[in-house]
């Protein structure tokens, strides 16, 4: 009898605690190269036995702008997830749509996440906020870097230990550093920086670079500038590159393959995402350092990556749980471990104080770099209608890189249609 109620007891709690279960949806992405969904799902697992009594929904997305995609179907079905990351430029777009809220309540009612707003890099808050409020928490954060292959430096004569800082050295070391044959085929070309996947973060810090920015900070999220002069210099150095310096390959050179041809020593320098860090560190079979990317006349880069927003429609239960795992992923600990294991910069200052981070940096030093170049970053292109924005600027880009335009009818064009782009959200 003893036995019977305390199974009956047992079953009855069980029965109370599944019903007071909340499960959340989250959607997520990746960027870059490497086993980075398993490391998610991984994190997702722990919180869920750190925390039985929610559960995590995930949905892998894609690449950025697959995620994105999914994301805003799933708002137009009127079923929005709970949280999603996505790109931290996206904010003007979710707000378009009236779908997402910010922050501020919560982090006013919370000394935990006031202190992770505090913690952050403020170079990476920049794509955050707006007037004033918080809107979105970063997690996979980056900047793009340089790498570069110390044994091909030391084999055409160069010192591995100094990388190239300007655009000049750059296209000087890049010759020296391309191989060919017998027969005058590249078996080794000097550098190659991606133009396609419908993106213009290189292309923005080539402008940055050259003294300039795609866009008018004051512009809130409607005044982009193609039409410039660092703009064109931007993109006809990438043009340059491979039809007049034949240094880097031919055509539209392909993002998600460009850290799988460094590792396997088919090209010597390559600027990408710190993002693939791991993957390099895991594929590479030669040493290899990460530096600065090179300037024309300052440093300077944007900085990238995906933040944690909040969607509208969440219940107070499901926002508490929300709310819980978002702590969860951006605490000091877990950037620190997200770091190590991909290769993004932890977005906490205080993650590099752990003795698990220090002892990271002191095997690889190459992740140090990211971090450094963030005082000379800029706010990722923020503005309204992003994707179709980027589309119309990668289309320029690539126009001008094939030889196919000149860069300034590709420029001059560009701009037209971007205003034009622009002009529902911006001229209300």
């Amino acid at each position: 009898m003893q036995k019977r109620k305390w199974l009956i007891g047992a079953l009855a709690a069980l029965g109370l605690g599944l019903a007071q279960q909340t499960t959340i949806t989250f959607y997520y992405p990746v960027g870059v190269a490497g086993p980075l969904a398993r490391f998610i799902e991984g994190y997702v697992s722990e919180f869920q036995r750190q925390n039985p009594q929610i559960r995590v929904n995930t949905v892998f997305g894609g690449n950025y702008e697959e995620n994105q995609a999914k994301v805003v179907a799933a708002i137009r079905a009127g079923n929005p997830p709970d949280t999603a990351i996505l790109l931290s430029q996206q904010l003007y777009t979710l707000l378009a749509m009236d779908a997402i809220e910010p922050f501020d309540p919560y982090i006013s009612k919370d000394p935990e996440l006031a202190q992770a707003v505090r913690d952050f890099f403020p170079a990476f808050m920049m794509n955050s906020t707006l007037d004033g409020r918080v809107y979105s928490l970063p997690f996979q954060r980056s900047t793009p870097i340089l790498y570069y292959n110390k044994e091909a430096f030391r084999e055409a004569g160069l010192d591995p230990e100094r990388p190239p800082r300007t655009w000049d050295e750059l296209v000087e070391y890049a010759k020296r550093l391309t191989k060919r044959d017998a027969q005058g085929r590249v078996i080794r070309y000097g550098v190659a920086i991606p133009t396609e996947d419908r993106s213009t973060w290189l292309l923005e810090g080539l402008v940055i670079q050259a003294g300039g920015l795609l866009y008018d900070p004051a512009g809130r999220g409607c005044k982009v500038l193609v039409d410039t002069e660092p703009v064109r210099k931007a993109m006809q150095f990438k043009a340059d590159l491979a039809r007049k310096h034949g240094v880097s390959p031919e055509g539209v050179i392909a993002w998600g393959t460009t850290p799988g041809d460094f590792a396997a020593g088919k090209v010597a320098m390559i600027y990408h995402s710190t993002g693939s860090l791991g993957f390099i560190r895991n594929n590479a079979r030669f040493a290899f350092g990460t530096a600065f990317q090179p300037r024309l006349v300052r440093y300077g880069v944007p900085t990238g990556g995906a933040n944690f927003y909040l969607f509208k429609g969440s219940d107070p239960a499901k926002r508490e749980a929300t709310l819980r795992f978002i702590k969860f992923m951006t605490s000091p600990e877990l950037q620190a471990r997200w770091a190590i294991d991909s290769g993004y910069v932890a977005a906490r200052r205080s993650s590099w104080n752990l003795p698990l981070m220090r002892e990271y940096v002191r095997q690889w030093p190459q992740a140090v770099t990211a971090r450094e170049q963030l005082a000379y970053a800029k706010a990722e292109l923020p503005v309204y209608n992003l994707q179709q924005v980027k589309d119309i600027i990668a289309e320029a880009e690539q126009a001008v890189v094939l030889g196919r335009k000149d860069v300034r009818e590709a420029t001059r064009e560009a701009q037209r249609r971007v205003d034009e782009a622009l002009r529902p959200f911006c001229n209300r």
